[in-house]
């Protein structure tokens, strides 16, 4: 009898159930407690404070890396403050740390060799934006004349937030 009424719950999918399928209340376990006391955990917070000195590591050494920009930049700012520099001074200095941080960036042999026009075409081709080019003549004058043509304009702040651009954004 037994088997037919299962038979028909199943079989038939009837959802009536009837009294001699009852199985009673449903007994729960009791709660299991949290606690950070296992050893899992442990493992756990080791792991994450090991991840987090490694990553402290690798943002000092990129820091640590990037600290020859951070001193151009501030090399070429006391020299835009400086008023007791003649542009051509300004520029030569300005050029002067230029080539320090392009050395230091794209090494010395693709750098140390380059000079007036060539110079001048490989920091606009590291930096779109910078356009040196505008400037070239007055650059090249200040440069290998050490004086610049009456007839010249030359913007000291424009020279300067080009060059702290340029150092900003060259690729490296």
């Amino acid at each position: 009898m037994l088997f037919l009424k299962l038979h028909n719950l199943f079989w038939f999918q009837d959802p009536t159930p009837t009294k001699a399928l009852e199985l009673g209340d449903v007994i729960e376990p009791s709660p299991v407690p949290f606690t950070f006391e296992t050893l899992g955990w442990k493992i756990v917070f080791f792991l994450i404070a090991v991840l987090l000195v490694v990553l402290g590591y690798k943002i000092y050494q990129n820091y640590k890396k990037k600290q020859y920009l951070r001193d151009a930049i501030a090399e070429i700012k006391t020299l835009k403050q400086q008023t007791d520099l003649s542009p051509v001074e300004l520029i030569n200095s300005i050029l002067f740390v230029l080539k320090d941080t392009a050395m230091q960036s794209f090494g010395r042999k693709e750098v140390a060799g380059l000079y007036g026009s060539d110079w001048i075409r490989f920091l606009d081709s590291k930096v779109t934006t910078s356009q040196f080019k505008t400037d070239e003549s007055v650059i090249l004058d200040a440069i290998y004349k050490h004086e610049l043509q009456q007839t010249s304009t030359f913007n000291k702040d424009q020279f300067t937030n080009k060059s702290i651009h340029w150092i900003q954004h060259h690729a490296r």
